[in-house]
């Protein structure tokens, strides 16, 4: 079963009073990168992605953080070397969400803002942007390129290309009964797709090889982490 954790940036002050004793939590090698950065929220933002990815991998495998062997696909995604375990890690705003599975998985979560619709002429589909164009609401129509854009990113995630694929190679179709459907040059009835209302200035999908998907999120505390 696909499973989803989520956990909220602190505020800058708070952070700023836990930062050094959240990097001391990483293996020395993985900590040292995280003196470059120079933005707060991007530092905060990969860093508990950093956590959340290790402290659930630990939890699920029985495993200290020195055992866990990461290593990287030809694309830059990164796997475990001799576990059968995939995840994937999102952040926008201020969530930081993780999914983990048996089979392969993706997730993407974005903030919900205004959206460059040019953006859209480039990305999506004509399938896609005739039914984003359809819709006369503004409120509706920043939503849906939102849904989309989640979509189609978890979907490049759970295959593993990245950017490396042609986001308008491909069609996201979200049926009136809220079945999502996907066609790749053909249908396509492997890949499975789960969206969460979980915070309402966000919007989070999830893609994967299999059909079963947690029903909530699981929230962690920043200072669990």
């Amino acid at each position: 079963m696909v499973e989803i954790f989520a956990v909220k940036l602190a505020e800058k002050e708070i952070f700023g009073e836990i930062k050094s004793e959240l990097i001391s939590k990483l293996p020395v090698v993985v900590a040292a990168k995280y003196n470059d950065y120079k933005h707060s929220d991007s530092l905060q933002r990969s860093l508990l992605g950093e956590l959340l990815l290790r402290k659930v991998l630990s939890q699920k495998l029985k495993l200290t953080d020195k055992e866990i062997n990461f290593k990287t696909g030809d694309k830059g995604k990164p796997y475990l070397s001799d576990q059968a375990l995939y995840f994937n890690i999102s952040h926008s705003g201020k969530w930081v969400v993780g999914a983990f599975s048996d089979k392969e998985v993706g997730i993407d979560v974005e903030l919900i803002r205004e959206p460059n619709y040019e953006v859209a002429k480039r990305f999506y589909s004509e399938i896609e942007l005739a039914g984003l164009n359809s819709i006369a609401d503004a409120e509706l129509k920043k939503e849906y390129f939102f849904e989309l854009w989640t979509l189609k990113e978890s979907y490049l995630k759970a295959i593993g290309t990245g950017l490396t694929k042609s986001l308008s190679s491909f069609t996201v179709i979200t049926a009136a009964n809220g079945q999502i459907f996907l066609t790749d040059g053909a249908a396509i009835d492997h890949v499975f797709f789960k969206q969460y209302a979980f915070d309402k200035d966000y919007k989070l999908a999830v893609c994967s090889f299999e059909n079963e998907f947690c029903e909530e999120i699981q929230t962690m505390d920043i200072n669990s982490m």
